[in-house]
């Protein structure tokens, strides 16, 4: 990652976590007619979201709009490891199924028609072999040529990071080595960099470089912790999507709630069903950049029976697969994948930064003008808890954006 990107991503969140203004602070305003007043906000402004577009290339099989769904069935017996029972369960075909592969494995080919048989597009995750010596080169070698026979779209969650220590650099380098060789044998391939969720913001330094990476992915496995799931996962999720939404197209490349654990024996569907409700229902209204998301349906089975263990599916409870069904039938949520060529479209980004409405007018952050719109705040300016911020509505009218308000999800979009 550049330091251009580090400094906009460290600003960025510094501002979030900061806030953006006390209870009732002052600010000095500039009306269009150029006089200056001082005034006390008495209530805090609306907050909205900002969207606004940016020219983007669009990577291997990146939809334009929309988020990709997929599932992992190949734990879940009850419903014959089959993904189309699980569409007929959820009400919804997903477009991705997923294999866990281990490197040295054999190449699962059976599996691989059946999903093409199924309209399914494969999803790998990849893994080492074993940890002792994890970066094999000859494996790769031997099986890139697997995955070019079929001339099918497919995805490889290439060595996915959860807690991986040792030297970053060797990892980067057989990262880069093996999408080499599949560039050269296995262009059909789109290759997702994951990390684990809980440890985002550490393992950033095992990113092998936007030339080397087709989708950027977050895995997010929630046990249940009493009555919720810890730390919230948008906190991960955030500092991923404004590190990479300019770059990449970003995936939660894996995603399990639990809603059972023998830790006290009972079950807490509605908890379950309200963060998968919240979870998907934020992802396609807020995070546009978010193309891809993939449930993880299948349970723990661990033979100690002292040893915690969750529940994750959610085919075989009535409360949680009615609220999975209703989160994914949002026309939003796509059940096919998109093998079009190449092309630079107008995506929306969203601003880490929120826009306020004071007045009939709008207000945003002189960081959305400079790291979001490249450009300078200029005209009515306004200092609210020592922050500068300038009208926005200027702003759009002078560079010719359409300027969208939706009041009910507090979003502010700026279009060309």
């Amino acid at each position: 990652m550049n330091l251009e990107r580090k400094a906009a991503l460290a600003i960025a969140l510094i501002f979030i976590l900061s806030g953006c203004f006390g209870d009732s602070p002052p600010y000095v305003s500039e009306e269009p007619g150029g006089m200056k007043q001082t005034v006390a906000i008495k209530q805090q402004p609306d907050e909205y979201s900002l969207f606004y577009e940016q020219e983007y290339p669009v990577s291997l099989y990146e939809p334009e709009t929309g988020c990709y769904l997929g599932a992992y069935v190949l734990s879940n017996r009850e419903i014959n490891f089959d993904i189309k029972k699980f569409d007929e369960l959820t009400g919804k075909d997903h477009a991705v199924s997923l294999y866990n592969l281990k490197a040295g494995n054999p190449f699962p080919d059976m599996w691989v028609i059946s999903c093409i048989a199924a309209k399914k597009t494969p999803y790998f995750v990849f893994l080492p072999p074993n940890e002792y010596n994890p970066y094999d080169y000859p494996v790769i070698d031997s099986i890139v040529e697997a995955f070019g026979e079929f001339k099918v779209p497919i995805f490889i969650d290439f060595y996915p990071i959860s807690g991986l220590t040792g030297n970053p650099q060797a990892y980067i380098n057989f990262f880069r080595y093996s999408r080499q060789k599949f560039k050269e044998k296995a262009p059909n391939v789109s290759f997702v960099w994951t990390v684990n969720a809980k440890e985002a913001i550490d393992l950033i330094r095992y990113y092998p470089g936007d030339a080397y990476v087709d989708w950027v992915g977050l895995n997010a496995v929630q046990p249940l912790i009493e009555d919720g799931y810890g730390a919230d996962i948008f906190n991960a999720i955030d500092y991923f999507y404004y590190t990479y939404q300019k770059y990449k197209p970003i995936a939660i490349s894996q995603i399990a709630i639990s809603h059972y654990t023998n830790t006290d024996y009972i079950f807490k569907n509605q908890i379950a069903s309200c963060e998968i409700d919240r979870v998907y229902s934020k992802i396609i209204n807020y995070y546009p950049r978010i193309k891809m998301i993939n449930y993880l349906d299948y349970d723990e089975k661990i033979s100690d029976p002292k040893k915690k263990s969750d529940y994750y599916t959610v085919t075989e409870n009535d409360v949680v697969l009615s609220a999975y069904k209703d989160a994914v039938s949002d026309s939003r949520f796509l059940s096919l994948v998109s093998d079009g060529e190449s092309k630079s479209v107008a995506q929306l980004m969203r601003s880490p930064f929120p826009v306020l409405k004071i007045g009939e007018y709008w207000y945003a952050s002189e960081y959305s003008f400079k790291y979001d719109l490249n450009t300078k705040g200029v005209l009515g300016e306004r200092l609210i808890d020592g922050r500068k911020y300038y009208n926005i509505n200027f702003f759009a009218r002078n560079g010719q954006r359409r300027m969208t308000i939706d009041d009910e999800a507090q979003n502010l979009f700026l279009t060309f």
